[in-house]
């Protein structure tokens, strides 16, 4: 599928929902590849929508860079996504994007109205390739392979009879989102509202906006848009988190009690283990200089500025087993941390391809830990983050995992050193 912008240019005014101020925000067509960009006035500072950018989380997203700040950003971004902008430049001139009916809806109309024009450029998507665990004390978040964006959301307030629980399934494409979850307002509950206001937010809210969840009623003009509207909500806000990747998901999201902090937090985590570039093989052999036998990396899942993510592929055919408790095979530890080393020594690798004879040296293990042992035919998922890189030293914090349990770790050092060839 291509990309695509709004045909020609939309105007917003209205509050804040909790400055209270007035904004005007002017929606413009972006050329492809631009993504979503935020032009702050009268900062004259451009803040791209990726969660690089995050400033806070005050009931609501912020995004700022240098001295400016958008804050509430979620509603348009989840109305752009959901309806299938990919590219848009949105001029700011106020503090806060209007909240205008307290959901999607008044954004995707009017763009609905305008039309989109599709681009020349394909769109970018991340995939989910392995399941992905997320928790606190509150919130479990599970990512799994999919060929299509799903969302299952479920909400629990114990003590309220009308949130004891609520659920919602979608799979969103743009004409489910318009029709089933756009409209879905802002929810508080009623216990909150002082709260809410005592804290200096929620000025520019009213019962157009925002639904007031009490014990036994709903309080909102118009009554409810859908019977389980607060879980819709938090389906929209969780699409307009999740655009802050800057690229669109393919997989189920499975979601409990979470809220914009865990939306975030899954956001960074989908980011670091798929968002990257992937290597095979082949493409491994033309950066490593090991060779048979000792060559243990199989494949580069994903590579980034920050972290890697290689698969070592361990068969009864590897020339150890044949001497390292051959009556019960078991892959040696130091083996296992080199295996580390070299996920994360491509990483490096990459980072100075420039150089020329360069070499990669081990200067320190610290803090390496076997949690448990590694047999033949398990698959071996080898995350390796980048600490520090100064000069010619680097720290990598890694960890090894077979079916998402932690089977060794340990921190590195390396070293990168001429040589002459």
């Amino acid at each position: 599928m291509k990309e695509r912008t709004v045909k020609k240019r939309i105007e917003f005014k209205g509050k804040g929902l909790h400055s209270g101020q007035e904004c005007l925000v002017i929606l413009e067509p972006a050329e492809e590849g631009t993504g979503i960009v935020f032009h702050k006035y009268p900062e004259d500072v451009l803040i791209p929508a990726h969660y690089s950018n995050l400033k806070s989380i005050s009931r609501g997203v912020n995004l700022g860079k240098a001295n400016a700040m958008v804050m509430t950003v979620e509603h348009i971004l989840s109305a752009l996504w959901g309806i299938g902008v990919d590219n848009a430049h949105i001029v700011v001139d106020g503090i806060e994007i209007p909240d205008l009916d307290g959901s999607a809806f008044a954004f995707c109309s009017a763009i609905e109205n305008v039309g989109l024009v599709e681009q020349g450029k394909d769109r970018e998507y991340l995939e989910v390739r392995r399941p992905v665990n997320i928790s606190g004390p509150d919130y479990v978040i599970t990512a799994l392979p999919g060929p299509d964006f799903e969302v299952s959301y479920a909400i629990q307030y114990p003590g309220h009879p009308l949130l004891s629980y609520q659920y919602a399934y979608f799979k969103l494409e743009p004409s489910i989102y318009f029709s089933q979850i756009s409209k879905a307002r802002t929810y508080l509950l009623e216990e909150e509202v002082e709260m809410v206001l005592q804290a200096g937010l929620g000025k520019g809210g009213d019962l157009e906006k925002v639904v007031i969840v009490g014990k036994d009623s709903y309080k909102a003009k118009g009554g409810l848009f859908y019977s389980d509207e607060p879980v819709r909500h938090k389906i929209l806000d969780f699409v307009g988190d999740i655009a802050l990747l800057g690229k669109r998901v393919k997989g189920k999201i499975i979601l409990e009690k979470a809220g914009h902090r865990s939306h975030l937090e899954l956001v960074r985590e989908l980011d670091a283990l798929f968002g990257g570039k992937s290597f095979s093989i082949y493409d491994i052999l033309k950066v490593m200089p090991h060779r048979y036998p000792f060559l243990l990396v199989d494949r580069i899942e994903s590579l980034n500025e920050q972290k890697v993510v290689g698969i070592k592929n361990v068969t009864l055919n590897e020339p150890f087993f044949q001497g390292h408790f051959p009556e019960f095979p078991v892959m040696p530890g130091v083996l296992i941390i080199e295996a580390m080393a070299q996920v994360g020594g491509f990483l490096l690798l990459k980072h100075v391809e420039k150089m020329r004879n360069t070499l990669l040296l081990f200067a320190g293990i610290d803090k390496a830990r076997f949690r448990k042992p590694v047999k033949p035919g398990d698959t071996l998922r080898i995350e390796v983050e980048l600490v520090r890189f100064g000069g010619k030293v680097a720290k990598m914090r890694g960890i090894v995992l077979c079916e998402n349990e932690i089977v060794a770790e340990a921190e590195l050092l390396a070293q990168l050193t001429e040589v002459e060839k």
